[in-house]
């Protein structure tokens, strides 16, 4: 919910402001130190996300001259207050470290007094673990501050890619190839009679309407491929097309038939003994498990997904499982954590020349920068993803990377721009079928009527979107837009 714009600082140069909006509590902030310039104050915020944190900081210091402390232990808060060496700021901004360590907790309670005898407004900020820590063991310290916040921004739908890992292995290098092996297929599949082979057939133009987009096709082939393998008595084969047959029901976001399949084709795969079968089924079940939010359960399965890849030397499986494993330290918002991950496995995919896995891991790294805060960072990687995406006729890889840029200019408060990209991403997600895409974009334009204050706009997004999210994570961020909406409406 940011956006930018020109603003001089106090010796007259341009600079760039970031604007919160949406935000009372930040307007509230701005006028209590305005109030108290001159003066002690000691103000406590309480924000969970570095990002977010910065962006509110950047906000600040366009209004305010300040000096930025970040905090290492409590000696260093003692003698910046009794030095009182605060050259012309008229706000202390504090930020301290992620956990609380016995020593800056004592020096909060022991020293509380040196914050108002400064005689300058102090502004501090730190997480919710933070803040427990403060309200049970720095009690004085605690009563002895000025005003209080908690500040949390809203998530936007982050289009995050995942990786499925077919039953069978398929690589192409671009959309005219994939057209080109349909054709042969397709006539292949009137001229074989062996039902051996028509079974692969079958599977390959399964997974071919897939990559093309078109998910009620991929689901007919793979039954029938799943329907041949059942009648020749194939465990490979139908634990193969199980695993396809479950990938297709997560795209279009019916993930209790998802986990069936996989666990049909987990269960053959044991059966068979085969590592690499076990390794696919394994890491699409974490993909459920992600969507749903419950991501230590899923780090579970990415975790033993990852085990059995590096057990059978296959890069491409392991690149697999270290993408999956980055998206939820992503989604946890622990970002450095997020790019060892997706870096690594870029690397991977450049060493085996896979496209597709380039472009995913283009965008997931686009996402991280600018969960930081690094728009044009973010945009760069962003673009050359769109570019193998569209090389490839990857619709669903198109549509993503369209909500990503959607995104950005929605950060920089660009609305119609941001209104552009959503549209485009959605039609796309409409055509292939995907529901938790479509229910994240609706999501996504809501926020954008939101910050254009058309509430009825974004009301009507925000339902649509809840009606398809049934059952996932996005409908706890849904719900949340739903209620603060209508407790607006109702003030």
């Amino acid at each position: 919910m940011v956006r930018y714009k020109s603003v001089t600082d106090a010796a007259g140069r341009e600079m760039e402001e970031s604007v919160i909006d949406d935000l009372e509590e930040i307007d509230t902030i701005i006028a209590e130190l305005e109030i108290s310039k001159g003066s002690g104050n000691l103000i406590l915020c309480v924000v969970n996300s570095p990002a977010y944190r910065d962006r509110i900081i950047q906000t600040l210091r366009g209004r305010f001259l300040s000096k930025l402390i970040y905090v290492e232990n409590g000696e260093q808060i003692i003698r910046i207050l009794k030095e009182q060496k605060f050259g012309n700021s008229e706000i202390l901004i504090w930020i301290m470290p992620e956990a609380p360590t016995e020593d800056l907790i004592n020096t909060l309670n022991n020293f509380r007094e040196l914050f108002y005898e400064a005689k300058i407004p102090n502004l501090m900020f730190y997480n919710q673990a933070f803040s427990e820590s403060v309200i049970r063991k720095a009690p004085d310290f605690w009563r002895y501050r000025g005003n209080y916040y908690e500040l949390e921004e809203a998530e936007r739908g982050i289009a995050f890619e995942a990786i499925e890992t077919m039953g069978t292995p398929f690589s192409y290098q671009d959309k005219d190839e994939l057209l080109r092996r349909k054709r042969i297929n397709e006539y292949l599949l009137e001229k074989v009679r062996d039902k051996e082979e028509k079974t692969k057939i079958l599977g390959e133009l399964g997974t071919i309407f897939y990559y093309l987009g078109d998910l009620e096709k991929a689901l007919e082939y793979f039954r029938k491929a799943l329907k041949l393998n059942e009648e020749l008595g194939s465990k490979e084969g139908m634990a193969a097309n199980l695993v396809n047959i479950g990938i297709v029901y997560r795209i279009k976001g019916e993930l209790d038939n998802a986990l069936e399949y996989y666990g049909k084709a987990l269960k053959l795969n044991e059966e068979l003994g085969s590592k690499e079968g076990i390794a696919a089924a394994l890491g699409n079940i974490g993909n459920v498990y992600q969507i749903k939010g419950e991501l230590d359960n899923a780090l579970e399965y990415y975790g033993k997904a990852l085990k059995l890849a590096e057990e059978l030397g296959s890069k491409e499986g392991i690149a697999n499982q270290l993408v999956n494993i980055g998206i939820v330290y992503g989604i946890k918002e622990e970002l450095d954590k997020a790019l060892e991950y997706f870096r690594k496995a870029l690397k991977l995919n450049e060493d085996l020349g896979i496209k597709e896995g380039l472009a995913n891991q283009l965008g997931n790294i686009g996402n991280v920068y600018r969960i930081k805060g690094e728009l044009d960072k973010a945009l760069e990687y962003y673009e050359k993803a769109l570019e193998l995406d569209e090389e490839l006729g990857r619709k669903e890889g198109i549509a993503s990377v369209f909500v990503n840029i959607g995104n950005v200019n929605l950060d920089k408060g660009e609305h119609e721009k941001a209104l552009g990209y959503y549209e485009k991403a959605l039609r796309i997600f409409k055509d292939v079928g995907m529901r938790i895409e479509i229910a994240l974009t609706l999501m996504n334009i809501g926020d954008v009527f939101t910050q254009k204050g058309d509430k009825e706009q974004a009301l009507d997004y925000y339902q649509k979107a809840e009606s398809l999210a049934v059952g996932t994570s996005v409908c706890d961020d849904l719900r949340k837009r739903l209620n603060k909406l209508k407790e607006e409406q109702n003030a």
